[in-house]
């Protein structure tokens, strides 16, 4: 790698070359040598500013959404990293987000507009056409925090044994309060296995990853992020950080605001795979089974890390807990209550340990889905 002073020569005879320009502003053959030269002077610059920094791969995959679209792709191109690699993968859409897309092409290192299988499917294209050595996902309704790329890069740069750095997201949108995350301080390895609990924006993992593990499963539409980098955790570390790296919004027509009961089936579908995955499994097996949760099948996850049954005992509790909050949060008072009963009866401890328990065991005991419905929408005024 050439040295700073090497490219601080480089610079000054630019400024030197300009100033021969400005002294003649004649249009010569040698005045057009001198364009050249700068030109390639300039790229070599930029060619060499590159290799100090490992690249980064961004894949956003996007369908009619041309409204959030344009400010999804100015927060990935104003980063200025100088090693980006970014593709963009739309799904045949019918409003303006083609129109968008071709407005900035000339600084994509790709674009594609085509029917496609949904989300997975998307991101999946961009997968096969990654080359940084960093990789991760931007949903065409967020956005990169300022300065992030240049922080993930001297995070793996620092750290070369962790496989996905994740950070804090702001999250923000119409009729809600805008709130950023905070680190988690406890159980981070079980809540890491048991669900997504970090935003899947402010995560970037090692394309190394997609090559052990291959890509995202079509088969999920809501929870195929956290099947991908439950793979990983099952043999790699993760570091958090506390900066801020993305901005999740929340709106009208996003999965997350729709589609509680999809991310909930798909969440016991992967607790299902990963208990099958463990021969003292058979007990939480069991638990799922009782609760009507459990998807038979006999595909395993791949583990490389030591996992005592005690660990997977807490990952039952934290993923089954993940399920009630999606129902709880879609008002499905029925499931509440049946999940809430069990974990009371059968994980006392976890459950006293979790306060927040007993009040959606009461609620879903005695109060019908208007009431709630309506308390919500009180809150919300408040």
């Amino acid at each position: 790698m050439l040295s700073i002073r090497i490219l601080a020569t480089f610079f000054l005879l630019v400024v030197f070359v300009f100033c021969k320009i400005l002294k003649n502003c004649v249009i010569t053959p040698a005045n057009k040598i001198i364009f050249i030269a700068v030109k390639l002077i300039l790229n070599f610059i930029k060619h060499i500013k590159s290799m100090q920094y490992p690249k980064i791969s961004i894949i956003t995959p996007s369908y009619q959404q041309g409204q959030y679209l344009e400010t999804t792709i100015l927060s990935v191109l104003n980063q200025n990293y100088p090693n980006l690699e970014y593709m963009i993968f739309d799904g045949a859409s019918t409003d303006n987000s083609v129109e968008i897309i071709k407005k900035y092409e000339s600084k994509l290192d790709f674009w594609l507009s085509e029917k496609d299988n949904g989300q997975s499917d998307a991101i999946n294209k961009g997968f096969a056409k990654a080359t940084g050595e960093i990789v991760t996902w931007l949903n065409s309704d967020d956005q990169l925090e300022e300065g992030t790329l240049f922080k993930i890069a001297e995070y793996f740069t620092q750290n070369p044994k962790i496989h996905l750095v994740h950070g804090q997201t702001l999250f923000f949108g119409d009729n809600i309060s805008t709130w950023q995350s905070q680190p988690i301080l406890k159980d981070l390895q079980y809540l890491r296995l048991s669900g997504m609990c970090f935003a899947q924006p402010a995560a970037f993992f090692k394309r190394a990853s997609l090559e052990q593990f291959g890509f995202l499963n079509p088969a999920f539409h809501y929870a195929m992020d956290y099947d991908f980098f439950l793979q990983i955790a099952l043999h790699h570390d993760f570091l958090q950080v506390n900066d801020l790296f993305a901005h999740y919004l929340i709106h009208a027509t996003s999965k997350t605001t729709l589609h509680n009961q999809g991310f909930a089936k798909e969440y016991a579908q992967i607790l299902s795979k990963l208990l099958r995955s463990f021969s003292f499994g058979k007990k939480y097996i069991q638990f799922l089974k009782d609760l009507d949760l459990y998807y038979e099948g006999s595909d395993l996850y791949s583990v490389g890390k030591n996992i005592s049954e005690k660990d997977l005992e807490r990952v039952f509790f934290y993923n089954l807990n993940s399920q009630l909050k999606f129902y709880y949060d879609d008002s499905d008072l029925h499931q509440s209550l049946k999940i809430t009963s069990f974990l009371k009866e059968n994980m006392p401890s976890f459950y006293a340990e979790h306060s927040e328990l007993a009040q959606v065991y009461w609620r879903s005991k005695y109060l019908n889905k208007d009431l709630i419905t309506f308390l919500r929408k009180i809150k919300k005024m408040l």
